[in-house]
């Protein structure tokens, strides 16, 4: 997987960071020109990457990234904090779907983000998902899931994906 530790320079790492916050700009306007993020199973799946499905010890940077980007669409109903384990409620400001977000920190390297659809209330309009999950930015961490899983692609690769071309 490509991560700043792996095969690039920090300064290559912040270059294509900057190239995917520009894309997700441009993709979280498209998603709520049309409805909203929740109507699209790709946003979903990026969001919800998740190290605790495959039992692996991961961050994914493009997962991190477009949480935290997508943030001001959603309300947050109920929140909790205990042992550096943050367990919160989202709701969709547009269609109402709700989310259940979790941040913790794994070890002094790898702390992560997660936002899992728990209700969906639109309708879905985005392209299916696929498999593997094509990243750009890639993942960091002790312990990685299967190429099956998830797969480094191009930005032009990872672009046409999450632009549902």
């Amino acid at each position: 997987m490509t991560s700043p530790e792996i095969g690039q320079t920090n300064m290559e790492f912040a270059m294509r960071f900057e190239q995917v916050k520009s894309l997700f700009t441009e993709v979280l306007h498209m998603y709520n020109v049309s409805s909203c993020q929740c109507a699209f199973p790709r946003f979903r799946q990026i969001v919800g990457i998740d190290c605790n499905d495959t039992g692996d010890s991961f961050k994914c940077y493009d997962t991190d990234l477009l949480i935290t980007m997508a943030k001001d669409c959603f309300d947050i109903a109920e929140s909790s904090l205990k042992d550096e384990v943050t367990n919160e409620k989202w709701i969709c400001k547009k269609c109402g779907s709700t989310y259940e977000y979790g941040w913790s920190d794994f070890s002094i390297y790898v702390e992560r983000q997660k936002l899992k659809l728990t209700g969906l209330k639109t309708v879905l309009i985005g392209l299916p998902t696929i498999k593997p999950i094509p990243l750009y930015l890639g993942l960091s961490g002790h312990s990685y899931p299967s190429r099956e899983e998830i797969t480094s692609v191009s930005f032009d690769e990872f672009k046409k994906y999450i632009t549902e071309q």
